[in-house]
């Protein structure tokens, strides 16, 4: 459950249990989960599935790869590497030819290692925090 809060830890603030609950769902879902183990304990996850063609996207199949988490205590040792490419070689054999996914752009280590893997950024995704603007006029 460690590694689950990690990975479902918004904005520096430890997550609720109904949003680990509902990443769980989400996760169960997924047509790949790895995970990554030493000495028996469960130090790495990630997950992926395959999407059919959208309009935006020329390929007709395409992977997106839903999460990657390592434990805190794990990082810099190749773990997140070594789950991400066989995540990727699992979604090739599964007939994709582009995998997406998504990162908080003030991750470096994830930018980074993705990028490492020959991974672009080709959309940015925007949001407005309503509660934070209440009284201010748009």
């Amino acid at each position: 459950m460690d590694l689950l809060k990690q990975l479902v830890f918004l904005e520096g603030k430890p997550s609720k249990p109904r949003l680990i609950k509902r990443f769980l769902k989400k996760i169960s879902r997924s047509g790949i989960i790895l995970v990554a183990e030493v000495d028996g304990r469960i130090v790495g996850a990630g997950g992926g599935y395959v999407i059919g063609s959208m309009e935006n996207i020329e390929c007709e199949r395409y992977g997106f790869i839903e999460f990657l988490v390592v434990d805190e205590n794990y990082r810099g040792r190749g773990i997140g590497r070594c789950l991400l490419l066989d995540l990727i070689d699992r979604l090739k054999a599964k007939g994709v030819t582009e995998i997406y996914l998504e990162v908080d752009p003030r991750n470096k280590a994830a930018l980074s290692l993705y990028r490492s893997l020959g991974f672009t950024v080709s959309y940015l995704t925007m949001n407005l925090k309503l509660d934070e603007i209440l009284g201010k006029r748009l």
